[in-house]
């Protein structure tokens, strides 16, 4: 998606559209990139953080919900709140018929164009959808193994990838984005914001990517266009593949394995 920067009702009533005419499948994840509600790091973040722990209490929560409720689908935005000192950059989760966030996490490793106004968070978050257990990230936090090795530790066996990476670092977020699938025998979906327009000062590199737990791609998209990409994911196979290729084994709890 490209989101207009500081134009927060277009963004949604767009990101919305997209989803709808998509149509996706009953029990789906779906997956909007960083700040999609407001671009990366709008001017005014003070008019564009909102409190996204009900579906009551900002514009961006409640179309999420909407958009939940309406395709039967879990869905994860990403925006910023509000913290003690400063802002959080920040996914939410929300699941059907559900006036709450499922589930929210703060970015833990800023950029450092968010170190003076954002605060970085402090844990890692993992919610269940049927029987697949999910850690969300956020853009930069892909240069961190650490913490996706820890989300795999904890369990996880899909890891997401919300961002506004830019077009400059393409080959970077396509390398890493295999490495930590391949390395944590985990499936990635990651997707990432894209330009457009001619007048972007710093293009983004888009290349959304769903890859299985072997680094093979399963789903990707283009550099320089909105698309929406999509894959069904075998919970089994990943087990499986994990039993007969055991570079887990001690790091992880056999259980998990």
């Amino acid at each position: 998606m490209d989101s207009a920067k500081g134009s927060k009702s277009e963004n949604i009533a767009r990101a919305k559209s997209l989803i709808l005419d998509a149509r996706p499948t009953e029990g789906s994840i779906i997956l909007l990139p960083e700040m999609f509600a407001t671009g990366y790091i709008p001017a005014n973040l003070d008019s564009a953080a909102e409190d996204f722990s009900t579906n009551e209490t900002g514009e961006t929560a409640r179309t999420l919900s909407e958009i939940a409720d309406a395709t039967c689908c879990t869905i994860m935005g990403a925006g910023i709140t509000r913290a003690s000192n400063g802002f959080y950059n920040h996914v939410s989760i929300y699941a059907p018929h559900t006036p709450k966030e499922r589930c929210g996490y703060d970015k833990i490793n800023l950029f450092f164009p968010e170190r003076d106004a954002f605060s970085p968070g402090n844990r890692i978050n993992l919610f269940t959808l049927q029987n697949w257990k999910i850690a969300s990230f956020i853009c930069y936090d892909l240069r961190f193994p650490e913490i996706f090795r820890e989300a795999t530790k904890q369990g996880a066996n899909l890891i997401t990838i919300q961002a506004a990476w830019p077009a400059k670092r393409r080959s970077h977020w396509e390398t890493l984005l295999k490495a930590r699938a391949i390395e944590n025998q985990v499936y990635i979906a990651a997707v990432n914001a894209v330009s457009t327009r001619s007048d972007t000062q710093a293009p983004l590199a888009g290349k959304s990517l769903i890859i299985s737990p072997n680094g093979d791609v399963l789903a990707e998209g283009t550099s320089n266009e909105e698309m929406i990409i999509s894959a069904e994911l075998d919970l089994l196979a990943e087990r499986n593949y994990r039993k007969s290729f055991p570079v887990l084994e001690g790091i992880v709890p056999p259980d998990l394995i």
